[in-house]
């Protein structure tokens, strides 16, 4: 990391969580005038929404992303802010490990999910999170490794994904609760708010190798904007006809908080693949 990047790291991690609020505001104001971070956020929101709400909704939800997106990229300097998020459902999860099966909590990245783990960490106990491995890379940047810090701070551990479905079922039935996000780049067509996308089919199909239940995690704004999540009743893999079907019942539990608060989707493009229209496949 160069000496520019380590002075500025330096300097947002420092600034008073107090302060947090007026820097939001000041970058906001020049993020406005910034016409390609604009386009950019249009695009986010045409692509999370363009299937469920009319042009004007996604104009509206893009101004909103501008301004949520610059919130996140300071909370994540400042731990206090996001891992004391409120968490509906607890109990849920309790009942869930008292199975002894292990659990898998399923999430997208949605609302401030940066903290989401370690709050859920603070509400119960320490668990695991599937990470990508350019985040614990020695040489990742420094954003990432703020992002590994803050959803660590309260206990909680990554879990490399390149330890595989072999590394991961080993965590499962050694009684962990596994933390796995089902919007990552992977071949698994999905449904989501009306339109096909392409995700990943982990998490649905560990619960079922392992045959443990799996926690939806949601998250959602109170009536002053500030986050909290709620955790699901555990679905038991065996009551459905398939892994399939396992993975639906996820997802459509996402859709709700989703379109509520579409702002608070990250990068949406990054975490979603397109489905290619059949004959652009073909050509291809």
């Amino acid at each position: 990391m160069s000496s520019l990047a380590a002075a500025v790291s330096w300097g947002r991690r420092h600034i008073p969580d107090a302060a947090v609020p007026a820097v939001t505001r000041a970058r906001l104001t020049r993020a406005r005038k910034n016409q390609d971070r604009l386009a950019r956020a249009h695009r986010e929101m045409e692509f999370l929404l363009g299937g469920a709400c009319t042009p004007a909704e996604v104009d509206r939800a893009a101004e909103r992303y501008v301004e949520r997106d610059i919130l996140r990229s300071e909370l994540r300097w400042h731990p206090n802010l996001i891992t004391f998020q409120e968490v509906e459902g607890v109990e849920h999860l309790v009942a869930a490990r008292k199975r002894g099966r292990g659990v898998v909590i399923s999430f997208l990245h949605h609302g401030h999910y940066e903290g989401a783990v370690a709050s859920v960490c603070r509400a119960d106990r320490p668990l695991l999170v599937v990470v990508s491995p350019e985040m614990l890379a020695p040489d990742a940047p420094e954003f990432l490794k703020q992002h590994v810090r803050t959803g660590t701070v309260s206990g909680g551990r990554p879990l490399d994904a390149t330890v595989g479905a072999k590394g991961m079922l080993k965590a499962l039935h050694d009684g962990n609760v596994l933390a796995i996000a089902s919007d990552v780049p992977g071949r698994t067509p999905i449904r989501f708010l009306g339109v096909d996308r392409l995700g990943s089919f982990g998490a649905a199909r560990l619960a079922a190798g392992a045959g443990c239940p799996v926690v939806s995690m949601t998250a959602h704004p109170d009536a002053d904007g500030k986050p909290y999540l709620r955790l699901s009743e555990p679905l038991e893999p065996g009551d459905f006809a398939s892994p399939d079907d396992l993975l639906l019942e996820m997802v459509q539990l996402q859709e709700a908080p989703a379109l509520a608060w579409p702002e608070a989707y990250h990068q949406p493009t990054l975490r979603w693949g397109a489905v290619q229209p059949a004959s652009s496949a073909a050509a291809s």
